[in-house]
């Protein structure tokens, strides 16, 4: 760049570069151990893993609670693919040209080209940080989870501390299912890490429930937490 200012983390991804229209992720709120959370998908980022560091498997979807309708704002519980209660570890974010710009009298406030706040280290508030590290554009995972294979998976996490997106995760408790299956094998790396797993049962007349397995419908990102 012949001018502006750019970072990255260790691991080659950009987190502010002021010639780009991009903006970074500010950390609204995170916990260790959670079975809900309220947030807006429309404006914020959801990630979340298993906080149960010895998990072999598990499922991970969003169900909305306060009668809101799929995708608006409200309050959501993890649950897995037969509508039970799941604890996680979860941080919620937000892109920083959404924010207000802090008032602080010292810090760092950097804008992209066109105008955008696009970091600003007064809005940090001692959540961490978090970085995506895996991108997967809409239709690119099939919904098989584990059984699917890498035509499945986000990541092959090794270390058990990777986050999935739950924007545009859901689940009603039993016949629809739009989330992640997390594998935990420490004896193998080829069935280890985040896969997208999404079906719907319908009850076909004459022929009784038929699973349809869908691939994603948006892009689904995984992140890690902290310093990335």
């Amino acid at each position: 760049m012949a001018y502006g200012l750019s970072f990255e983390t260790a691991n080659g991804h950009a987190q502010i570069d002021s010639e780009t229209t991009n903006t970074g992720l500010i950390v609204l709120a995170s916990a260790a151990s959670a079975t809900g959370v309220t947030f807006d998908p429309s404006k914020e980022m959801l990630f979340a893993r298993p906080s149960n560091a010895s998990y072999t498997t598990e499922t991970i979807a969003l169900e909305a609670t306060g009668g809101q309708g799929y995708g608006a704002s409200g309050t959501y519980n993890f649950v897995d693919t037969d509508g039970d209660s799941v604890t996680v570890k979860y941080i919620k974010a937000k892109w920083s040209n959404q924010l207000t710009a802090s008032t602080s009298s010292y810090g760092v406030q950097v804008y992209n080209s066109d105008g955008d706040l696009a970091y600003d280290s007064g809005l940090y508030t001692g959540d961490g940080g978090i970085g995506i590290v895996t991108l997967n554009t809409a239709g690119t995972l099939s919904g098989y989870g584990l059984s699917g294979g890498a035509n499945s998976r986000l990541t092959t996490d090794t270390t058990n501390t990777k986050y999935a997106s739950m924007n545009g995760s859901f689940s009603d408790g039993g016949q629809t299912f739009f989330g992640y299956e997390f594998k935990r094998n420490t004896g193998s790396t080829t069935d280890h890490g985040i896969y997208w797993a999404c079906h719907i049962y319908i009850n076909i007349y004459g022929g009784g429930a038929q699973e349809i397995t869908i691939a994603n419908f948006t892009p689904k990102f995984s992140a890690e937490g902290g310093s990335v």
